[in-house]
Parts: structure tokens; sequence; C-alpha cells
């Protein structure tokens, strides 16, 4: 015969293990699923927090690409035991404009700005500490959407440069990137400079303050640049070495001054300009022309001095290439005033820099033409010889382009006047500077040329200024 009262006392025991049993299975459980489903999330979503209810799962965190953010519930769903996922994960929020950057100051670098998600900014900052041996690396970076294509590849570009420099710092903002900082020695300065005319695709530099080694009093300024020493007598003299024009000597009034001041902006678009000239009386007749004529010979050479002295002018450096010689030569001496005389002519070639793939050399070519402009006669298809100086720039690197890439000369036109007009003259242009490539040395069936008259403009055709933007030679690497 059955006796509750007996074994009534030894259910209680077994109830109270059930309870506890089934409390450590749930937060086993509970454990489980949460392992299980960070780990299908991978590196998808950034510090996730993950909450489960019975078998229903919530996501938050942040991810970054709105494909990452779109999968992650379907993601965790798929884990075996979820019966529900639920996301909540979002990407950063946009940066406009997307900024970056990294000051070196004594031992340390200082990382900030923006930065898009973490696999990048690993990399920066494993550049960092390559770049900056025993350095200590400070990361504020944040987590922000709206990267331009390849900034990663720009900041490691721009994190080399700066580790090449004492102090200073390099940043990004979209696509323009701005260097500074001082070279201790003038080998590291060029290498520098050399690094900045080829800049990663679809960037541009905004600003460079980098700033060489001062060069020991004892050496003549002769060793460095091919300076040619002035005369005693009115005088003018411009320098030309590592992007920098200095100005020297005398002018004879404001106008000419105004003169001179205005032929070097169009000159010597991008370079830093030293005016260290003073005013004073007794200049030859024809003085400010000569003088605007010089800086036209200089504009072509890649580093050199050019000097008057009264009525005799001379000039030497170093070309961008050997044809070159030759014809800033002749229009040197063509290009004097009458009662000016050209003294002989010391230029010799500078080496050549190294070759670049396709898409160095479209960087380079879209770098030179992002601060200056091929300009012509107006109406005409005539380059204008203040042009001359950045031709030869493009020469010298299409000289360094892969020989088996055409490169595309493409001649663009306001919308003023006749459509058909605009698009003949657009073409004449392109052949135009074509033509000067070929005597330059380039080979024909690397050239093509191509007009497209107002079609492509850049800016608005309602004010001047944009119509003078839409006025253009651009150069495409095909």
């Amino acid at each position: 015969m059955s006796q509750p009262s007996k074994w009534w006392w030894g259910l209680l025991p077994l109830v109270l293990l059930w309870f506890v049993a089934t409390g450590v299975v749930h937060k086993s459980i509970v454990a489980d699923l949460r392992d299980r489903a960070t780990a299908a999330l991978g590196s998808s979503i950034a510090d996730p927090a993950i909450a489960v209810a019975g078998r229903d799962v919530s996501i938050s965190g942040m991810t970054f690409s709105t494909e990452d953010a779109a999968k992650t519930a379907s993601t965790a769903a798929s884990v075996w035991g979820v019966r529900k996922a639920v996301s909540d994960a979002r990407t950063p929020a946009v940066a406009a404009p997307f900024d970056w950057s990294a000051t070196r100051d004594g031992e340390a670098v200082s990382l900030t700005g923006n930065v898009p998600n973490p696999s990048i900014r690993d990399k920066i900052v494993a550049a960092a500490k390559a770049a900056f041996s025993g350095a200590a690396i400070k990361d504020d970076m944040t987590y922000a959407s709206g990267a331009p294509a390849g900034y990663d590849i720009a900041a490691l570009f721009g994190l080399e440069q700066l580790g090449h420099l004492t102090g200073g710092g390099v940043s990004l903002s979209d696509t323009a990137l701005s260097l500074s900082g001082n070279a201790a020695t003038q080998d590291l300065y060029d290498q520098v400079a050399a690094g900045l005319k080829a800049l990663p695709q679809g960037f541009t530099l905004a600003k460079s303050d980098v700033v060489a080694p001062a060069k020991p009093a004892a050496v003549p300024v002769a060793v460095a640049v091919p300076v040619a020493a002035v005369p005693a007598g009115y005088a003018f003299a411009a320098t030309k070495d590592a992007g920098t024009l200095t100005l020297t000597g005398n002018y004879p009034d404001e106008d000419t001054h105004s003169k001179i001041a205005d032929a070097v902006k169009g000159l010597f678009a991008g370079s830093a300009i030293a005016d260290k000239l003073t005013a004073a009386t007794g200049a030859p007749a024809g003085f400010g022309d000569a003088a605007v004529a010089a800086l036209g010979a200089l504009s072509r050479l890649a580093s050199g001095a050019v000097s008057l002295s009264n009525t005799d002018a001379k000039l030497s450096g170093e070309a961008l290439y050997q044809q070159a010689v030759g014809s800033i030569q002749e229009s040197f001496a063509a290009a004097l005033p009458t009662g000016f005389t050209a003294q002989p002519v010391e230029i010799s070639v500078r080496a050549a820099e190294p070759a670049v793939d396709a898409a160095g050399c479209q960087t380079t070519l879209n770098s030179l033409l992002s601060t200056a402009t091929i300009n012509f006669e107006t109406g005409k298809a005539q380059i204008s010889s203040a042009s001359k100086g950045l031709l030869d720039l493009i020469v010298a690197t299409v000289g360094r382009c892969p020989e088996n890439k055409t490169i595309e000369v493409s001649g663009n036109t306001d919308s003023t006047g006749d459509e058909a007009a605009n698009v003949a003259l657009s073409e004449q242009r392109a052949k135009s500077v074509v033509a000067y490539l070929q005597d330059a040395g380039v080979s024909p069936g690397r050239l093509a040329a191509f007009g497209y008259g107002s079609s492509r403009p850049v800016a608005s055709n309602d004010t001047e200024e944009g119509r003078t933007k839409n006025r253009r030679i651009e150069f495409s690497v095909k």
C-alpha cells in the first residue's frame, strides 16, 4: 500500500534539482547561441552586442557597408538553433569632406580624422609603425562612411612621404593631399619631391610645405644649380630650383614690376615665388620686355638661372629632354627685344626620371594640368608661348609612360559661338599639341587627337570663370 507521507518528502529534492539543471542548461544554451552567432558574423560587424531570448537573437553594432548591414540578420538566423534574428546594426555616418591626418611631433605620431573600416584602420596603424620605427603611435581615428576610392592607398602613400621628413604632417581632404615637414638631407628632399609628382590615381596635391635643407655657406650656388653670375650694371636675375622661383635685381617702375609679376604667375604656376626685386632707375629701353622673355626661356628648364646685365642676357640650366635644348636656345635669342644680346647658352639635359605604369602616367598628367593650363591665341589653334614650359613637362612625363599605351589628346571649348566651329577649333588645338609632342620626339603612333567642342563641360558656361575652365586640353592614357 502506498504511503504518500513518506515519499512526498523525497519528491522535493528532485524538483529542486530540476530547477537547478534547467537554469544551468538554459544559460549554457544561451551562451552557445550567442557564441555561434558571433562567430558566424565574423568581421562584418564591429563590437557586436548580441542578446538571446529563448531561441530569438537580436543584434546591434556597427557594420561598414550597406551589404554587411543588410545580411547581419540573415547570417545570424542561419545559425543552427536560432529561431528568429533581428538586426539593428548600422553603418557609420557619412563624413563630408572625408578628412584624415597624421602629425609628427618629436617621437610621437598622432593619427586623427576619419577611417572607413577596421581593415584600413589596421593598415594605417601598421604603416605608421613601419614608417616611424620606435615612435609612439596615437590612434584617435573615428569610423565614418564616404571615403573616396583609393583612400587607403593615398593614406599609406602620405605616411611614406612623411616618414622621410622631420616633424610636419600629412592630411587628406577627400582626394586632396597636403604635406609639410623638413628634409634633413637634399637626397630626402629630392625623394619626397619626386614622390609628390606621382600621387596615387585620382588624388591631387593641394599643398606642399616641404622645406629643403639649408645649403652650407661655403658651397657656391653654382654647385647645386648652374646659376650665371650677374655682372655689375642694371641687373635682373631669376633662379629656378626645387619648385621655387627666386627673383633678384632691379625693376625701373611699378608698371614693369607688375608686368614681370603677371608673367611669373602664368609661366610658373604651382611654384613658390620669392620676389626680392627692388626699384632702381637707369634701366635700358625694353628692359621689362627682356625680363619677360628671359623668364619664358627659364620656364622651360627643369632648373637653372637667367640674368640680364644692362643689355646682355645669359641663360643656363638643365632641359627636361634632349630635343628641347636647341629649341630653347633659338627661342631665347629670338624673344629678346632689339638692343639686347643673348650670350652663349649653357644648357645640359636632366637625367631621366624612372618609368611609371599607366596609372602613374595618368596621375602625373592630371597633376600637371591641375595647376596650369595649355593656352592658345584667342580663337586660334596656335599654342601660346607661355605654355611651352608646361608642354615640356608633359613631354618628359609621356617619355616615362608605357610605350604600348596611347596618349589621347582631347580639345574642349566653352559653348560660345557655333558648335560646329567649336568642334573644329577644339580638334585643331588638340592636333597642335600632338604636333608639339611629336616635334619633341614622342612617336606619332603613341598619340591621337580628338575635338569635343563644348560637349564635355566641367563648369557652368554662364560665367567667365566657368567658360575659362571649359576651354582646356586633356590627356587620357589608353
